[in-house]
């Protein structure tokens, strides 16, 4: 649920996919969410705020390319808030994770969530 609404939120000019790397294209944008901590209260009862992890990675056969994306993906999503998301927050700095088998470059940036539930 939290991947595609950040699947929403990157601009629509990325190749994005919600899950895992796939195998082709090339060029691929995949947004992969982890579980959250276990829920605290919001306020009062019923609300819960939980924290899911969102893990992207960008690849690409150009190096440019990819470190232009993904510093693009962490503009946009750092600091980011409205009425489902409490905030997203960036944790460390994009980093590159060298070549894939194919020799395609990757990167990678992780976010903090906090969502009201």
């Amino acid at each position: 649920m939290v991947a595609e609404k950040i699947y929403d939120l990157l601009p629509d000019t990325l190749p994005k996919y919600i899950g895992d790397l796939p195998s082709s294209p090339d060029t691929a944008v995949a947004i992969m969410e982890y579980s959250s901590d276990n829920g605290t209260y919001y306020f009062s009862k019923p609300y819960s705020l939980f924290r899911p992890v969102i893990k992207i990675v960008v690849r690409t056969p150009s190096y440019e390319v990819g470190s232009d994306w993904v510093e693009e993906i962490k503009e946009t999503l750092h600091r980011y808030h409205d009425s489902f998301f409490v905030s997203i927050l960036t944790i460390g700095t994009p980093i590159y994770l060298g070549r894939d088998e194919m020799k395609l470059h990757e990167f990678q940036v992780t976010f903090r969530t906090q969502i009201k539930e």
